[in-house]
């Protein structure tokens, strides 16, 4: 049976509240302050590609986890380590993916104010890892412990 783990839940309500205020303040900048003029330029390219990048790697993560995937963290009875595709490379694709495209989408709209607060997804993320770590190095123990040696967090072979 899959239920959430209770450390997780904080992070679900404020996750979801920084990501669609930020949108928000994202579009409101857009229309009233810029006047919904578009000019595609490094930031607008910057921030599409990290949201493409973003959102790339969060499909391919949800793939690679098939049926262990879940929007809360969770895991099940028959949970097994995933430790091939992109997870032979990252421990948390999932989550830096979230903050790839949370960070793109306000750039895309040249929003400094969305961006900024945005910006506090970034601790959200990394206290749902610590909450995930701990998750899984009491399901897995020494196999999830050992996983942890060879493979980097977020960025593949630097951290």
């Amino acid at each position: 049976m899959f239920e959430t783990e209770k450390a997780d839940r904080p992070f679900i309500v404020l996750a979801s509240i920084v990501f669609f205020s930020s949108l928000t303040v994202s579009v409101w900048d857009f229309v009233w302050i810029q006047k919904a003029v578009f000019h595609l330029g490094v930031v607008n390219i910057l921030g599409l590609v990290l949201f493409i990048v973003g959102v790339s790697v969060r499909v391919v993560g949800r793939k690679t986890l098939g049926r262990y995937y879940s929007y809360g963290l969770r895991t099940s009875q028959d949970q097994k380590l995933i430790k091939f595709g992109i997870y032979k490379y990252v421990r948390h694709p999932i989550n830096l993916a979230a903050m790839l495209y949370s960070l793109g989408a306000p750039l895309v709209f040249s929003s400094l104010y969305g961006f900024c607060i945005m910006l506090v997804m970034i601790p959200l993320i990394l206290y749902r890892t610590r909450i995930e770590e701990q998750m899984l190095v009491k399901k897995f123990g020494n196999e999830y412990l050992e996983y942890i040696k060879k493979t980097k967090k977020f960025i593949p072979f630097i951290y």
